[in-house]
């Protein structure tokens, strides 16, 4: 049996052509993810904050104790 392989062609998919952004639509939504960056990162950084606040009253009101492993005794 003889192969003919005059009629195999690779399928590729139509060239995407993306068209050039014109100045008034280049920065079109951009406000709106600086707000949401700003936002998300004040809401990051107060919550950072109040648990670095929180784990600091404790440990100078002195309910929080930092065990040290190398500075413990060994039991034997």
């Amino acid at each position: 049996m003889r192969d003919s392989f005059d009629n195999i062609r690779a399928e590729r998919e139509t060239p995407y052509h993306i068209a050039a952004a014109t100045p008034s639509n280049q920065y079109t939504g951009l406000w709106k993810q600086i707000a949401i960056g700003i936002v998300v990162g004040h809401l990051s950084l107060g919550l950072i904050g109040i648990v670095i606040w929180m784990v600091a009253a404790q440990v100078l009101v002195g309910d929080l104790q930092i065990v040290m492993p190398w500075a413990g005794t060994h039991a034997n």
